[in-house]
C-alpha cells in the first residue's frame, strides 16, 4: 500500500476556490470513486474505486484489491514539499542537475526535515560534488515532486497510476495541470513493488 498526492504541477498555482473543489469532490462522489464522509473533506472508497486505477493494475491486482484507505483534501497556509514523509531510500536516485552528480541523501534529508518550519524558499542543502547551494527546483528527486498549498491525499492505495481521464477531469474543474507525487509509508516498502515496477517503467520525471 502507498499513498499518493495529486498537486498542482506549478509551485505557483493559487488555492483553488471553494467551489472548485466542491465540483472536484462531486465529481468523484457521481462515479461513486468516492463514498461516506470520514471526517472533514476525507471519504471512504465508493464502489466503483477500481475505475480510478489505470488498467494495468489488472494485471498484477484482483479487482477487490484496487481500492484505497481514504481520500482527503489538504489545505495549506503556505507551500509544502510534497511528498510530505518519505523513507530515505526513496531518494537514492536523486541527482544535482546543475553537475549530474548524486546528492547526500542524509543531508538532503536534514534540509527537508526542516520544511515543516521553514518556507521552501529558504530550502538549505549544499552539493557535495559541485559545492553549490541548491533550491528545491535544482534537485531531480528520481520521482514525481510537488511545491503546494492544496493537495489531494489517496492514502492506503494498492497501485501507483490512476486512470489518466479522471485526473484530467480532476484538473479542468481545480483549473490547473496536476501531476501525481508518490509516498512510501515507511513499514510498507516491501509491499510496494507492483507501483514500483511501474513507475520505472515510466522512467524518472519531476513534477514542478
Amino acid at each position: 500500500m502507498l499513498n499518493l498526492y495529486l498537486a498542482p504541477r506549478s509551485g505557483k498555482a493559487p488555492m483553488p476556490a471553494d467551489d472548485a473543489i466542491d465540483d472536484v469532490l462531486a465529481f468523484l462522489a457521481d462515479q461513486r470513486l468516492i463514498g461516506n464522509p470520514l471526517g472533514a473533506d476525507a471519504f471512504a472508497p465508493g464502489v466503483a474505486v477500481a475505475a480510478l486505477f489505470h488498467g494495468d493494475a489488472d494485471e498484477l491486482l484482483l479487482p477487490a484489491e484496487l481500492t484505497f484507505e481514504s481520500l482527503s483534501v489538504h489545505r495549506s497556509n503556505r507551500a509544502r514539499f510534497l511528498p510530505v514523509e518519505v523513507p530515505a531510500d526513496e531518494f537514492e536516485a536523486a541527482v544535482c542537475t546543475l553537475c549530474d552528480e548524486p546528492v547526500d541523501t542524509d543531508a538532503l534529508l536534514d534540509a527537508l526535515e526542516v520544511l515543516v518550519y521553514r518556507p521552501v524558499e529558504r530550502f538549505d542543502y549544499l552539493c557535495p560534488s559541485c559545492r553549490t547551494a541548491l533550491t528545491l527546483w535544482q534537485i531531480d528527486f528520481g520521482q514525481p515532486t510537488a511545491v503546494a498549498r492544496f493537495w489531494i491525499k489517496i492514502e492506503g492505495a494498492a497501485f501507483g497510476r490512476l486512470t489518466a481521464a479522471v485526473v484530467e477531469q480532476i484538473a479542468r474543474r481545480l483549473g490547473h495541470p496536476l501531476v501525481i507525487v508518490p509516498e512510501v509509508p515507511e513499514d510498507d516498502i516491501d509491499d510496494w513493488v507492483p507501483a514500483r515496477r511501474m513507475r520505472r517503467g515510466r522512467g524518472r520525471g519531476r513534477g514542478r
